[in-house]
């Protein structure tokens, strides 16, 4: 008899609605946007906080982290490499927990992420070029 192998992410991901990971990538969107434009908006006051908090070369590291939290809200948004911009945030949500505390908004941050990046952004997005990859 032939040996039959069962992918279990791939099971995993069957077994998962569309629109949940549709709602997941929203509130991701949710929770992420405020605190990204913010980095630029008062960008002195978001300089001021990294380095309260001991983060190193607060001036450069606020305006990563602003490009990468926008770019991953705005590919998250509209479903484009929604792994890659998962990818973006799950750094950013640890170093947050590490340096500053672990809050339920960055734990969601990083737990949402973690689950993007294994099961992708469901069908209804527009572009998943790591989909691919992964079939």
């Amino acid at each position: 008899m032939g040996e039959v192998r069962v992918n279990p992410l791939q099971s995993l991901h069957q077994l998962t609605p569309n629109w949940l990971l549709t709602g997941l990538r929203l509130v991701l969107v949710a929770l992420i946007a405020k605190p990204a434009l913010s980095k630029f908006v008062t960008y002195s006051d978001s300089v001021a906080f990294f380095d309260a908090y001991g983060i190193p070369f607060p001036a450069v590291m606020v305006i990563v982290t602003g490009l990468l939290e926008v770019a991953a809200v705005v590919m998250l948004l509209f479903g484009i490499g929604g792994r890659l911009a998962a990818l973006f945030l799950i750094p950013v949500m640890i170093v947050a927990i590490l340096y500053v505390r672990p809050d339920w908004k960055n734990i969601v941050v990083l737990v949402g992420s973690s689950v993007i990046l294994v099961l992708g952004t469901g069908s209804y997005s527009l572009w998943q070029p790591t989909d691919r990859l992964l079939d």
